[in-house]
């Protein structure tokens, strides 16, 4: 907002100048007889740079005809007074004027700027004709004009860039909280399987040794002894396996991968596909850039063959190498190398994303049928946000 009143004030500053040079510039040879036309002089560049002075969003068709008619009425009281005086220049400023107006008031600045033209040709007529004043009068409306439509598309575009930047922003916000809630019901779901399954088993077997422990009459001594130990290496898996899983929910390394399982365990638990994820190799920790492009790739991959592939196994391979993240997902739908793909805005945009990050997708025929999908991302890709 303040590099904008700046400009503003700049653009003003600049306007200012050129008026008051320029009526420097038109000024009589010989002044001092002329004390009235000095005055004129001043009263029209007070006016001019009234009127560089008021903001745009001031400014109507009616106030700019009515300023045009002022004008033009001062000009023709004063050759009443001064026959030989004044000029056509002294217009000039106005087509200047008309010119830097805001594109809002362009059908009204054009008409005004054709009745300034007309006005300047009929001041030339009396004066005396000269077709290269009254070429070069319009040749300065047109650049002034042509300039200030450049800046104001110069300026939407900066603001429109700000906005698609500030857009991108609160996507990638969005998706990195979509992302840890994919993760946290991921962790979830396997923190209540540890508790429910591996758990109760420990617990149980807590319990059938301290049975055991009360029914063993031979070498009593020694049965105690080892079912001690027993029960204490049981409780200390038990506590540790708690303890896990409490550090697991909170910790925050490696949300890619678990996000991309959790967007696996959503998908299948809404829809009658079956969806197998598998890693291979060694998995490193991810930057979040990178997390959220595979994260949506797999998002959109999933919701295309959900609505379109009809399909009902879908597998997806998440490998690394050569510093790269590959995944590969392919399924069992209707498509196949007979037909042409057609890239809609789902395929489409799997393309921009991998593009942006410095990868590449390809799309193949899976056999028998299905199609295959096969994206890389650097491991290293981070973006500025």
């Amino acid at each position: 907002m303040n590099i904008n009143i700046a400009r503003y004030f700049n653009q003003q500053a600049v306007h200012i100048t050129f008026i008051v040079i320029f009526f420097i510039l038109i000024l009589p040879d010989h002044p001092s007889p002329y004390k009235p036309i000095l005055i004129f002089h001043a009263i029209f560049a007070a006016c001019y740079v009234w009127m560089a002075m008021m903001l745009n969003g001031q400014w109507n068709f009616k106030r700019f005809f009515l300023v045009v008619c002022v004008l033009a009425a001062l000009i023709f009281i004063v050759r009443l007074l001064f026959s030989d005086y004044p000029d056509h220049r002294m217009f000039w400023p106005m087509l200047y004027l008309l010119g830097t107006a805001h594109s809002k008031w362009n059908r009204s600045t054009v008409i005004l700027a054709v009745f300034t033209v007309c006005f300047i040709f009929f001041l030339m007529l009396i004066d005396g004709l000269s077709f290269g004043a009254l070429i070069a009068a319009v040749l300065m409306y047109a650049a002034v004009r042509n300039q200030s439509l450049l800046r104001e598309a110069h300026d939407k575009n900066e603001k429109q860039l700000q906005q698609l930047n500030d857009a991108y922003s609160e996507l990638q916000q969005s998706s990195i909280h979509t992302m840890r809630y994919a993760a946290l019901t991921e962790r979830t779901r396997l923190a209540r399987d540890i508790h429910d399954g591996l758990g109760h088993h420990m617990t149980s077997l807590i319990v059938q040794l301290q049975a055991l422990k009360l029914m063993i009459s031979k070498e009593p001594a020694a049965a105690e002894e080892s079912v001690d130990d027993i029960l204490k290496i049981a409780r200390n898996g038990l506590e540790e396996i708690r303890s896990s899983v409490k550090e697991w929910s909170n910790d925050e390394k490696g949300l890619g991968p678990v996000a991309l399982q959790g967007l696996v365990s959503l998908m299948e638990g809404h829809s009658l596909m079956k969806i197998a994820y598998k890693e291979t190799g060694i998995i490193s920790e991810w930057t979040v850039e990178c997390s959220v492009i595979l994260y949506r790739i797999l998002q959109e991959a999933l919701t295309n063959i959900l609505k379109h592939a009809d399909a009902t196994e879908v597998n997806i391979i998440v490998k690394e190498e050569n510093e790269y993240v590959e995944m590969l997902i392919t399924d069992d739908g209707h498509f196949s190398s007979e037909k042409p793909l057609n890239l809609g805005f789902g395929l489409s945009g799997m393309m921009e994303r991998c593009k942006s990050a410095g990868g590449s997708i390809h799309f193949s025929a899976n056999s028998p049928k299905g199609l295959k999908i096969k994206a890389k991302i650097p491991l290293n890709f981070t973006a500025s946000v």
